[in-house]
């Protein structure tokens, strides 16, 4: 099977992640290519997929448009999955054309009107939707015109070798109770909540020996620098800046904090999990289908009081903390091994000609504690 992924972001970020590690697990038996815009992915391309540059200048890039068709034909490309919106027209306009199965893959919660775009995108152009949690789905399904066995749900996965591999030379920890946060910085990851969360908490704990690390860039980073130096104490938050190897700060923390308004299931969350550290996160997306509250992990209100008692109660309960940390990293070992989701992105790109469809997951919900 040639399997064509298709990604125009500018940025690097969770989506773009997926797409570099799917293709690239893919690629291990079957042909792949990988279609995008920004030297942030092509710099990121997986050595066995197929590259192809182009500019993704807008949904009606006539340019982009005739290259991808050209390719498809030459190359007998027999599915397409677009991962970004600008993607999704591009794609269902070519499934029309060439017959091509078309496969979105949305990693976001997003509820999709009935219009006459979405209509052709989602619906009469396009096989199946691939998304990452249960939340996605139910979102999907409250609009009443996208059928249910059209959209799959699969977990993100994980390259678990890889990780404890990147992961074996800790960051230097400065602090006795280092607490990580990884991500974009954008006002959607809730980041001026956790800076609040951690000044209330340093008020409650004068004495505690701490240090917050926030990995990642973005827009928000200024802004969020100058917050930090106004409302923590002095050398108690770093900003590294977007690192190629985060993981080295996660398997040195203790928690992780991460306050986002919508995610579909965060690989920082998961990653960070499976390194050990204590999870303090929002139930947004899938999130509560990984953290059992109060077992391997703490589902919050998106307030920093909240947030901040969750942090005390982890500083103040050392024995807590590590068993919730062990706990963390099974769950995500049983439930987001890459080879897993490898399968069932094959079993979905199958289902065109096999009549395959996967089965969806039952939903299941946690208790959020916020006391």
């Amino acid at each position: 099977m040639h399997i064509l992924f298709m990604n125009s972001a500018r940025m690097w970020g969770g989506n773009e992640k997926w797409t570099m590690m799917a293709a690239g697990a893919l690629a291990r038996r079957h042909r792949v290519t990988v279609a995008w815009r920004s030297d942030e992915l092509g710099r990121r391309l997986p050595q066995q997929a197929h590259s192809l540059r182009l500019p993704f200048l807008s949904e009606a890039d006539f340019y982009t448009l005739f290259r991808l068709y050209r390719y498809i034909k030459k190359n007998k490309v027999d599915a397409l999955i677009p991962t970004k919106r600008k993607d999704y027209f591009l794609a269902a306009v070519l499934s029309a054309w060439t017959g091509v199965a078309n496969y979105v893959r949305l990693g976001i919660v997003r509820a999709l009107p009935g219009s006459r775009i979405n209509r052709f995108m989602f619906l009469k152009h396009c096989a199946g939707l691939i998304v990452n949690a249960q939340p996605i789905r139910q979102a999907l399904q409250t609009q009443g015109w996208l059928p249910a066995e059209k959209i799959h749900v699969i977990y993100n996965g994980l390259d678990l070798e890889a990780l404890e591999r990147e992961a074996r030379k800790p960051a230097e920890k400065p602090a006795s109770f280092a607490v990580v946060s990884g991500g974009l910085l954008i006002e959607r990851k809730g980041f001026d909540t956790l800076i609040e969360a951690m000044a209330d908490f340093q008020k409650a704990r004068p004495d505690a020996d701490s240090i917050l690390w926030i990995v990642g860039d973005g827009p928000e980073r200024a802004r969020l620098e100058e917050k930090a130096r106004r409302m923590l104490a002095e050398g108690t938050a770093r900003f590294t800046g977007y690192l190629e190897n985060p993981y080295a700060y996660y398997a040195a923390a203790d928690v992780f904090v991460l306050l986002s308004g919508n995610e579909g299931i965060s690989n920082a969350l998961l990653e960070a999990m499976y390194l050990r550290c204590a999870p303090i996160t929002t139930a947004a997306g899938g999130a509560a289908r990984v953290l059992e509250n109060g077992v391997n992990g703490y589902l919050v209100t998106k307030e920093p009081a909240t947030v901040s008692r969750k942090l005390t109660a982890l500083y103040d309960h050392a024995d807590r903390r590590k068993t919730m940390a062990e706990a963390a990293h099974q769950r995500v070992a049983e439930m987001f091994a890459l080879e897993r989701m490898t399968r069932q992105l094959e079993d979905v790109l199958h289902g065109q000609k096999t009549g395959h469809a996967l089965s969806p997951d039952k939903d299941q919900s946690n208790q959020r504690g916020d006391d």
